[in-house]
């Protein structure tokens, strides 16, 4: 049903309602002069019949009244469009009352949903109370009301003033000849100058609009530029054959060989969570080391294990729990024998035989990298230094001046490679200046993030002169261009703190990765750091172990007694 029809429909019937009321008010007249002419007893007066008064003049307003009425359709679309259901009819009208800053009588807007409902734009119910019934929105047809809104506004707008004019010329149903030959409504000439012009710019502004929302779509070379552009991303984002086959080399023979920690801790607190629901724990737990001088109620010591006076530390301290684990063990064992060996599989099930990286033993050489000749050693794939940084601290070690490091003769190790230096405090600076003067760019930097024994971020370090320092920096440089496996691993460690300046293991991991088997330097390493494929150099390891005959050859005769920690004379 369109909007004339409606508009036939509700004129239809306001006509007839005031047919009605004027053939109510006309018998009553009668009445009353009948009674007046039989109770008077004289003579009878002539009786008039009664007078109607003139029609107003129609007005500018009454000319706008259909406007009004398309304006008020809108906005209650509007609101239907961004309401939720259900909806009573009196919240819609206080809603478009104070958005119109008008007032609405509930009749009105009870027609308009009644309308929207027999268009389907809508569903609504009808509740009857005491001589009112009232009505309330069930559900919204969001994109009937959008379209509506988008496809009949402008009709309307060309037209705002139609159905009020066919209702002055249309005469109520039953009127008599002198009502249907009224005067037509005159308007001024002013007001019809500014409907003219009014009627001109929204022309033009529907003209603007219709410009600009053809140059805002796609076009069709546009969206199929889109689409092969989709494409190609997708297929660059897919690992190749050759990523896959890399990270399946470095992948973990047997899955991973690790246990998580329980974030409860202890066994006690685990046990307590799983009787009040919680799921069975396999996980590692701890246990508190309880001394004579221990005080519980003081709660847990901010060092844990790294306290340097644990034998008089009253604050409570942890182990790990290793029972239960043995049995766990012996489980995997079990199950690891009862699976198929790949030597009975058919050779089609049998997995594939992966390139395997060889490691050679450790060497290392005991010494003081402010005299040692650097050049007998050879060139290196990656170098990894974690200087004594004089950082302005009571240190358990020597430190070296910020010209030493600058001095140390890197470059005639490595003609293409990496770097990878540890820095801290203020020598971060200190550390991207020796890059750059000793020819390497930085490309990348590792984050450590520190943890305690219990798993968790450190908040009471040792290093920090305002804040205390949770991380340590390795700065990454390349020199050249090396061969190396690129996207196997990430650019953050969390690991444990250890003793001091004891660096986290997964950094050789991260490295090897990245360039397997290939020859490596450590600069200022101490025991602990000996790594299969690493040449270590410091001045706090035990003596000399070199295997390659190359590099034992030129260490003999460059120092035949086997010192280098002091300056050659």
């Amino acid at each position: 049903m369109g909007d004339e029809t409606w508009a036939n429909i509700q004129r239809v019937k306001s006509n007839r309602e005031r047919f009605r009321e004027k053939i109510k008010k006309r018998r009553a007249e009668r009445e009353t002069l009948f009674s007046s002419v039989v109770g008077g007893g004289g003579s009878p007066s002539p009786i008039r019949p009664p007078t109607t008064p003139p029609p107003a003049p129609a007005t500018p307003a009454t000319a706008s009244n259909g406007s009004e009425d398309w304006s008020l359709e809108c906005a209650l679309l509007e609101c239907l469009n961004g309401a939720v259901p259900p909806v009573p009819a009196a919240q819609l009208s206080l809603t478009l009352s104070n958005k119109l800053r008008r007032n609405l009588e509930a009749k009105d807007i009870d027609n308009l949903l009644q309308k929207f409902a027999y268009k389907e734009l809508i569903s609504i119910t009808q509740d009857g109370g005491e001589g009112h019934t009232s009505i309330t929105v069930t559900a919204v047809q969001h994109s009937r009301v959008t379209a509506v809104l988008g496809a009949d506004h402008r009709d309307r707008l060309k037209r705002p003033n139609m159905v009020s004019t066919k209702q002055e010329e249309s005469p109520p149903a039953g009127h008599s000849a002198s009502t249907s030959e009224e005067p037509p409504s005159k308007v001024p000439r002013q007001a019809k100058d500014d409907k003219m012009k009014n009627d001109k710019e929204k022309r033009k502004d529907r003209q603007e609009d219709d410009v600009m929302s053809l140059l805002s779509v796609q076009s069709i070379r546009e969206r199929e530029t889109k689409k092969v552009g989709e494409e190609i991303m997708e297929l660059l984002s897919k690992p190749t054959a050759k990523e896959q086959s890399i990270a399946q080399r470095f992948r973990s023979q047997g899955g991973a060989k690790v246990q998580e920690f329980c974030p409860h801790g202890t066994k006690e607190e685990c046990e307590r969570t799983i009787k009040k629901g919680g799921l069975q724990c396999g996980r590692l737990h701890f246990r508190k080391i309880i001394q004579k001088h221990t005080d519980e109620s003081l709660g847990d010591c901010s060092f844990l294990n790294t306290c340097f006076h644990m034998d008089t530390c009253r604050y409570v301290h942890y182990e790990v729990d290793y029972t239960g684990v043995s049995e766990q063990q012996q489980q995997q064992q079990q199950q690891q024998q009862q699976e198929q060996p790949s030597s009975l599989m058919p050779p089609s099930e049998r997995p594939r035989q992966e390139e395997r990286t060889i490691l050679f033993p450790p060497q290392w050489i005991q010494c003081d990298l402010r005299f040692l000749d650097m050049s007998i050693l050879g060139k290196f794939a990656v170098i990894m230094a974690d200087p004594p940084w004089d950082i302005h601290m009571e240190l358990p070690y020597g430190t070296m001046s910020d010209d030493e490091m600058r001095q140390l003769n890197i470059p005639i190790m490595q003609d293409e490679g990496l770097i990878f230096l540890w820095v801290t405090g203020r020598a971060m600076e200190l550390g991207r200046e020796c890059l750059k003067l000793w020819g390497y760019e930085r490309v990348d930097e590792i984050i450590w993030v520190k943890t305690n024994q219990l798993q968790r971020i450190i908040r009471t370090g040792r290093t920090g002169h305002w804040l205390n320092h949770g991380k340590e920096h390795c700065l990454v440089g390349m020199k050249g261009n090396p061969k190396i496996n690129r996207g196997l691993d990430g650019d953050v460690i969390v690991a444990e703190v250890r003793a001091t300046s004891h660096k986290p293991d997964e950094i050789y991991g991260i490295i090897e990765r990245l360039s397997p088997g290939t020859r490596k330097l450590e600069l200022f390493g101490r025991p602990h750091n000996v790594q299969p494929n690493w040449v270590t150099l410091g001045n706090q390891l035990e003596g000399v172990n070199l295997l390659e005959e190359d590099l034992v050859k030129a260490f003999k005769e460059r120092y035949p007694d086997g010192i280098c920690r002091k300056p050659s004379p």
